[in-house]
């Protein structure tokens, strides 16, 4: 018996829906939107406002990629003694939420992909800050190859002249909470999980 004829359409042989490419993530739309840009967006402001943030609060000394800019304003002395000391922890906030939020975008589309990013998100941050409170250990295991690649030859400098805080650690934690609660709520346009 052969299925196909010259009037029969490949789509009938195949039993193909339009539903058969669409995906839970996807609310409707079909498979090629499977980032959800509005996420991103958020992610993308947020890590925006963190850049600025260490523009104009930090000096070159104590951020990275302020040594590419020409300029650097460093203008603390005119923010609050309160503002500046909350400050402190402000980088180790933002710095979950924007790329938990910018990785589950592009990753994740459910609450259990979100569980997943946020995790793992938090404890690269919270390695990374205990790291600072075993320095030399960590300097004496980065290897030598590091100061050779872009990024990661800040790594010795890091883990040298960073300091371990205890509030470090808890703005991690709310950093990567307010994260998992930005994505429930941008999850699709109605707000839900599905």
């Amino acid at each position: 018996m052969n299925l196909y004829t010259e009037t029969t359409p490949m789509r009938e042989v195949f039993q193909i829906s339009s539903t058969a490419i669409k995906t839970p993530r996807s609310q409707g739309k079909t498979m090629g939107s499977g980032v959800n840009i509005r996420q991103l967006l958020i992610g993308l402001t947020i890590l925006v406002l963190g850049t600025l943030f260490y523009y104009f609060c930090r000096s070159v000394e104590q951020t990275y990629f302020l040594k590419f800019l020409a300029v650097n304003p460093h203008n603390t002395k005119f923010l609050s003694p309160i503002f500046v000391t909350l400050a402190n922890s402000l980088p180790t906030f933002i710095h979950p939420l924007a790329f938990i939020v910018m990785t589950a975008a592009l990753v994740a589309g459910q609450k259990r992909g979100y569980t997943v990013v946020c995790l793992a998100w938090f404890t690269i941050d919270v390695l990374f800050e205990l790291g600072q409170g075993f320095g030399d250990v960590m300097i004496a295991i980065i290897p030598d190859w590091f100061s050779s690649v872009l990024f990661l030859e800040n790594a010795h400098d890091y883990f040298l002249h960073g300091r371990f805080d205890y509030l470090d650690l808890l703005s991690i934690a709310l950093g990567s909470a307010a994260a998992y609660m930005l994505l429930i709520i941008t999850s699709n346009y109605k707000g839900e999980i599905t």
